[in-house]
Formats: C-alpha cells, structure tokens, sequence
C-alpha cells in the first residue's frame, strides 16, 4: 500500500489486497463530540467502538497537506500520514479518544493496534453508524447499516499459516476492480488491518481487505493469505459502506 496508484484499478487492487489474495476545537456539529473534547480527565472521553450511538471518525482539515502525528498531546513527533493514502482516499482515521485540543486516533500502520494523537484543529470529527464485525470461530462477517437490521453471512478468512489479524480496525480505502468476475470480485475495501505473518504482497505492504470472490467454495473456510472474502449479498452492502467505517476481527 505504500506504493502510489498507476495503471489500472486491478494493478492496484493486487496491491491492497494482501492475503486474500480553527484553533483548538474539534470541527462538528455533533453535541456530545463537544462535550467530549471540553472534557480533560484522565479517562477515556470518546471510544471508537461501534454502539448505537455510533464511532467517530476524523478526517483532515487540510486535505493538501500530511497531518503529523505525535506520541503524547504537547509530546515528540512520531511523522506524518498523507493527506491521501496509496490508493487515493482521502486520509480518514478512528478516532479512539478526546482530550481537550488533542485527539488520539487509530493509525493505518504496523503494528496492528498502534495509535497517535493529532491536534484537533488538524481534523474535523463526524459521527459514523455502520460497522462491520468477523467472526472468525464463525466465519462469519455481519454489516450494520443506519436503520437496517444487521446483516450476516458466512466468510473465509486466512489459513492458519497466514491467519486474518485480530483486532479493532476501520476502512481506510475502497477499490473497484476493472473485472468484477476477477478474483476480488467487483468491489474490494481496504482496511487498516495488515497481516501478521506476511510483511508484503505482491507490491504491497500486507495490507488486509474484504473483498468478493470468484472462488465462492472457498466462502466459510479458512482459505484466504489472510483476508476476508464475501459473498454477493455482503459485496452489495459494502458499497455503502464508508472510509473510517469501525471493523472488528475477533
């Protein structure tokens, strides 16, 4: 994924999918993102975790430029994420708590699980309703949908050599391959998951999607390098699905 988008939509696609193979107020009109950032206890203010309320997702403010991220509010730099990510996305992140000016979010990088914090004015945080879940006992994914009933249905997952990662993710790109009878099959969406076991794909760096298939045997086994391949009734729901959507692996 570190590898910027040429070509056609499919030569970018094999890239992603890895293994299956104003000053210092938060922007929004939400009250209870307010009342969030005008907190400043020790304890977590906001938490990325799908409720029915919703997470919360940011995304820059000045979409030119990178935002840097830091290792603590008034910390060290830890570097900076493009305004845009690899596959042209625009940049969106979860945000995982709010602290007065500061906001830590989840980050798209390894390892699975790191987090960094953002200046507030960087970011303009808006509340998201969808969510996605896998089950990988199960092998089930499940998509909620605003005013929707949840959605289930089985899915393969990786091998146990090159397992889908566990974890608390969201989608951070949404790819449309040229052949949607291809192996990904018509929509691809790329997450912030990357695999454990693989430090690279094709050209890319690991990166775990969910994606269709042309291989619909393989739905409901342990049969991906480690992402998560749909049947047509989930592919049709994912595209309403939008970046900075929480996914749970567990």
């Amino acid at each position: 994924m570190r590898r910027p988008l040429r070509g056609t939509v499919a030569a970018a696609l094999a890239s992603l999918v890895l293994a299956g193979c104003g000053g210092g107020t938060v922007q929004t009109t939400d009250p209870a993102v307010h009342a969030a950032a005008a907190s400043t206890g020790t304890e977590p203010t906001v938490l990325a975790t799908a409720t029915a309320t919703g997470a919360l997702r940011a995304t820059l403010t000045n979409t030119g430029k990178p935002i840097t991220i830091w290792a603590m509010p008034g910390g060290d730099s830890t570097g900076s994420l493009p305004a845009s990510t690899s596959y042209r996305s625009a940049r969106t992140l979860l945000v995982d708590r709010i602290e007065g000016d500061w906001v830590r979010v989840l980050l798209p990088t390894r390892p699975n699980g790191s987090t960094g914090w953002v200046k507030a004015a960087d970011i303009r945080i808006s509340r998201i309703q969808e969510s996605i879940s896998v089950n990988l006992t199960a092998k089930t994914i499940t998509v909620t949908l605003p005013g929707q009933a949840p959605v289930a249905a089985p899915a393969g997952i990786g091998t146990v050599k090159n397992p889908t990662p566990k974890g608390r993710f969201y989608v951070t790109d949404r790819v449309t391959p040229a052949n949607p009878a291809g192996a990904y099959g018509p929509l691809a969406l790329g997450l912030s998951a990357h695999s454990d076991t693989l430090s690279e794909f094709g050209s890319g760096d690991g990166q775990i999607g969910i994606h269709g298939t042309n291989e619909p045997a393989s739905i409901g086994k342990a049969a991906s390098h480690g992402c998560i391949r749909v049947p047509t009734t989930i592919v049709t729901l994912l595209r309403q699905i939008p970046l900075g959507t929480p996914v749970l692996i567990s």
